[in-house]
């Protein structure tokens, strides 16, 4: 195909960026941007393929009829944030329907932040996903070697399953006791339901999540099964549109664990595409870390969208991978790369609570949008902030896309910091200050929760707004260097980073084993896997010798409780090759949560293992990318007055795309692009490198 199309669904803009593989001597690309259009966001995505085609010189049939489609599928999470989830319904094995109002306990503080865990008496449980009312209980049991120890008693599973389809549900969960070990009763409850109500979406949890954890596991179930009927609606009206407009070839899907899968696997497990924007910006990012882009292939990424912002770690040259994902308070077995989102964005709205200003979590989104866009806003965000401050032209933002009307944005700044005896210009670089110190905060405690250090780390900042906050939030953790990725680039770099992303299939099983381990029990599961993922990649057209298997174990100490996922050897195994994979755990265990911190006189229990297919599905490397650089001698295109730490100074500000590579800019300066703005503050500098991505230096002489 001609063109390779990305295309990534944010709560403020969608972005689309399109390959075209046969301009002479490289890859041209180009940036279509339009506003989301929630909740029908089909709409916002052909508009933004519209503008493409358009940067292209080309119709949008034109381009669809020569094109893969690859996309960063955003309903399932915007379906659980908003609420706009499917009625569930939980079959389980009786005795077992409680797990989820139980939540292992303390388990629900994990992922909540430090000051809520230390107000012991201000904590509460998260609402059930689902009523206890729709929760049935069915005879049967499977022990945990996968024996059958009581029959499934279809009469009851068919009563409780029409008491569920009487109240009214859209979609059933089954996640029964040790389902992991044996599905022969989840699978047939499944045809159960299938036959009794054809149009009911039905989830079971040894195909969500085959591994041992039944709290985990019966959430990711019913997560499933609540984004199930909204993710089939959507993809259902995406294809008809889609092919309206002359595409017919298969639709890949951007899953969560980084890579691709085809839209059949992601209307079955939309739980995969939860959080895969912001993972797609990843796999970008680790692609050119590879290059040392910074001088080192450890990258911690700030995506800086209008909503959040995203936060990812790349440790050399690979992106940092973690076994559950959550939802709130609830924690659920996703293989994912660590992104982790924290409420701060170019929409974020900056707010007083009387005694100091706040910035987010809130976010004015797509609509109304910010003050300065026109659309209706009334509320300040960092966007207004930055236009006040003097960053943006407010005739070229968006390379002239936007134009932004001040002059609101000024007056309710300044209404908004009059109680503190601040103007509109130091209210704005209050806000400023603020988001930058929250983004700084998050991923300090993101690598610190991962066991890195900061400072051994080169920031890459891309979104909307990375070029933007990159530099202040390196000084923030000691970093002395930045990146903007492929400089306009960026503005659109995770969905660029999908269409660079390989199609993936990760197949799981669950295991109880103890030490010592049986080579021949892990060699046989490994093979089981491995014939698993083949079979899926050929029905996503993938050729079984352009597959390539990674190989995966989940150990922990047989008296703890934490597990840790490592990646081990795919081979035969024997004796010598299952003590690397425990000496691996241990290492992993150690870096994780300290120094002596494992008991291995207890033993080691082996808890899962993980196999993961990968092929490439585009040939496109980042060498053949033509970003279109200059080549003339660098000048400021003109002058404008920016407020920098409180003073305002006239400041040089420069067409990014005529810097030619090599060529350094010193601070106080900017970096126009049509999608990007960066700013050089007075203690740094930029250097154009040879890929078109823009370094901050921080801390310059």
């Amino acid at each position: 195909m001609r063109f390779i199309v990305g295309v990534d669904i944010g709560g403020t803009f969608t972005d689309c960026v399109v390959l075209d593989t046969s301009a002479d001597g490289g890859v041209a690309v180009k940036i279509g941007k339009a506003s989301s259009t929630p909740p029908d966001f089909q709409s916002g995505f052909v508009d933004a393929l519209r503008a493409a085609a358009t940067m292209h010189g080309v119709s949008l049939e034109e381009m669809l009829g020569d094109a893969h489609v690859y996309h960063g599928c955003t309903v399932g999470t915007n379906a659980l944030v908003e609420g706009k989830t499917a009625k569930v319904g939980l079959l389980a094995t009786r005795g077992h329907a409680d797990a989820t109002f139980i939540m292992l306990s303390g388990g629900r503080l994990k992922w909540m932040p430090a000051n809520y865990i230390a107000h012991v008496a201000k904590q509460t449980k998260p609402a059930a996903l689902v009523p206890r009312t729709l929760c049935e209980e069915i005879d049967e049991r499977i022990t945990f070697d996968g024996a059958i120890a009581v029959e499934l008693n279809e009469v009851h599973a068919r009563a409780s399953i029409q008491r569920l389809i009487d109240a009214g549900v859209e979609a059933i969960a089954i996640s029964l006791i040790w389902a992991t070990a044996n599905p022969a009763h989840e699978q047939r409850l499944q045809h159960l339901v299938r036959e009794m109500a054809p149009g009911i979406f039905v989830s079971i949890s040894s195909e969500v999540s085959a591994r041992v954890g039944e709290y985990e596991r019966s959430v990711a179930t019913i997560i499933n099964a609540m984004i199930g009927p909204p993710m089939q609606h959507y993809l259902a009206a995406l294809e008809v549109d889609l092919a309206t407009h002359g595409y017919h070839d298969k639709l890949q899907i951007m899953s969560c664990s980084g890579g691709l899968i085809d839209a059949d696997n992601a209307r079955a497990l939309p739980v995969l595409t939860i959080g895969s924007g912001p993972v797609a910006g990843l796999i970008g990012a680790a692609n050119l870390a590879r290059t040392q882009v910074g001088g080192v292939n450890n990258v911690v990424t700030a995506d800086v969208g209008g909503t959040t912002l995203d936060i990812g770690t790349i440790f050399a040259g690979t992106p940092v991978r973690r076994a559950t994902a959550s939802h709130g308070q609830y924690e659920y077995f996703v293989p994912t790369l660590d992104v982790r989102s924290v409420g701060s964005g170019g929409g974020s709205i900056v707010h007083s609570d009387g005694q100091s200003l706040k910035v987010g979590p809130e976010s004015a989104a797509a609509r109304p949008g910010p003050i300065c866009f026109g659309r209706g806003g009334t509320r300040p965000t960092v966007t207004d902030a930055a236009a006040v401050l003097g960053y943006f032209d407010p005739d070229y933002f968006f390379g002239g896309r936007i134009m932004l009307d001040l002059e609101p944005a000024r007056a309710a700044l300044a209404e908004l910091g009059s109680p503190f005896g601040m103007d509109a210009e130091a209210t704005a670089a209050a806000a400023m200050r603020i988001v930058n110190s929250q983004m700084a905060d998050a991923i300090w405690l993101t690598l610190t929760q991962q066991g890195y250090d900061a400072r051994d780390f080169v920031l890459y900042g891309f979104g909307g707004g990375g070029g933007l906050h990159a530099a202040a939030i390196a000084r923030e953790l000691g970093m002395k260097t930045a990146v903007i990725p492929l400089s306009d680039l960026a503005a659109g770099w995770s969905a660029f980073g999908i269409t660079a992303s390989d199609a993936l299939i990760t197949e799981s099983v669950g295991l109880g084993l103890g030490s010592p381990f049986d080579p021949a029990t892990i060699n046989a599961r490994l093979r089981e896997l491995e014939e698993r993922v083949l079979a899926k990649l050929a029905k996503q057209g993938v050729a079984k010798d352009a597959v390539t298997l990674e190989h995966h174990a989940e150990l922990r100490y047989a008296l703890q409780t934490n597990q840790v996922s490592v990646a081990v050897e795919g081979g035969v195994y024997d004796g010598a090759t299952v003590g690397r994979m425990v000496a691996t755990f241990e290492a992993d265990y150690e870096r994780l949560f300290g120094k002596g911190s494992g008991y291995a006189a207890a033993g080691f229990q082996l808890t899962s293992l993980q196999v993961r297919g990968r092929a490439a599905l585009s040939a496109v490397t980042l060498e053949a990318i033509d970003l279109e650089s200059g080549n003339s001698t660098p000048e400021a295109k003109t002058t404008r007055v920016v407020m920098w730490s409180g003073e305002r100074l006239v400041t040089p500000v420069y067409d990014g795309s005529r810097l030619p590579p090599g060529s350094v800019t010193s601070g106080p300066a900017i970096l126009e692009f049509p999608d990007t703005t960066i700013l050089v503050d007075r203690d740094a500098s930029a250097t154009i490198h040879v890929s078109g991505s823009v370094v901050l230096t921080v801390g310059a002489e």
